[in-house]
């Protein structure tokens, strides 16, 4: 598989499991193109092309090569410099390998990490919230998270890649598609009544089970066991943490129970008093988990080989 082809199907399988309407994605394209339109002089000339072609701006190849024959992939959760020394050293030993792949975005895909939050009221908006509220509800988070990626050092880790000539992408929102797809859909088959059923349900994924033996599983953070679990919000993808303020407007359009990967301490304090129950799936486990269901995605089309490293384990499904 080239890496042009594997990097266009996670796009694909990161819009046929975005959480959101066709019609809400192709509005904020439209908005994309606009903005794209009216660009002048260096503006227009560094503008992102591929910001037209999908919603995902922390999802980039960062280093490539003409014409890469993708069959072994080195996948972390996290890669870094020492990632990218890894799979140099390990290349050194003989151990092939044709692309490094970070969940979490990198280079430029960090820099950009808040224009994918305008997701989450795209999702709030299922729940009952008008437009209007939702987008003015995430204004002041995606500034506040746009400010905090201004200080990185972006390029560092993609810096070294290219020293080393290590291809390099990074697959961030279209794999939390996957996971928040999938986990919504399960848990409204289920129908689970208290909150230790949704812990039970968790329990029987591959992945958290993963994660119990390294003392991570899943947990109910607020409310008790037998609390009732009402309607359920899956709430793993948009960037990163959405604003405290969204808990007492899902609480008002009757969602009693948030299904998250973690969950910020402000959120914590605040949930209970909101009368929303919290349960904490897991970070690196619910990363892992959507990581394998893009990669189930990517192998229909050709089988890889994986090396993983930096809390990726791969886990097939039938």
């Amino acid at each position: 598989m080239k890496l042009k082809t594997l990097y266009e199907e996670v796009i694909k399988k990161g819009l046929k499991e975005d959480p959101r309407s066709k019609k809400t994605i192709e509005e904020g394209l439209k908005e994309t193109k606009k903005e794209y339109s009216k660009a002048q002089g260096i503006d227009k000339k560094m503008f992102d092309p591929e910001s037209l072609k999908h919603p995902y701006a922390d999802t980039r190849i960062l280093n490539t090569f003409e014409d890469e024959d993708i069959k072994t992939v080195m996948v972390g959760i996290d890669i870094d410099v020492s990632e990218i020394l890894l799979a140099d050293r390990l290349k050194e030993k003989g151990v092939n390998i044709d692309l490094v792949v970070s969940h979490h975005p990198s280079g430029k895909a960090l820099a950009n990490l808040h224009r994918v939050m305008a997701i989450q009221p795209g999702i709030w908006e299922k729940y009952g919230l008008s437009k209007e509220i939702a987008v003015g509800i995430m204004k002041d988070r995606i500034e506040q998270v746009a400010r905090s990626v201004a200080s990185s050092n972006h390029t560092k880790t993609a810096d070294a890649a290219k020293l080393l000539g290590i291809p390099f992408i990074c697959t961030h929102t279209p794999a939390d598609n996957c996971v928040t797809s999938y986990l919504q859909k399960l848990l409204n088959r289920k129908k689970p009544k208290k909150l230790k059923n949704i812990v039970s349900i968790l329990k029987t994924i591959p992945e958290y089970k993963k994660a119990m033996e390294n003392n991570a599983g899943p947990f109910v953070l607020v409310g008790k066991d037998n609390a009732d679990a009402g309607k359920i919000f899956v709430d793993m993808t948009g960037g990163t943490s959405g604003p405290d303020k969204m808990l007492a407007r899902l609480s008002q359009a009757g969602v009693k129970t948030i299904v998250g990967m973690h969950c910020k301490e402000s959120a914590y304090k605040l949930a209970g008093s909101e009368f929303i129950n919290y349960v904490i799936a897991g970070h690196i486990s619910s990363d892992n988990l959507g990581m394998n269901l893009l990669f189930d995605a990517i192998e229909k089309k050709s089988k890889l080989k994986f090396i993983e490293c930096s809390g990726f384990r791969r886990i097939r499904r039938k």
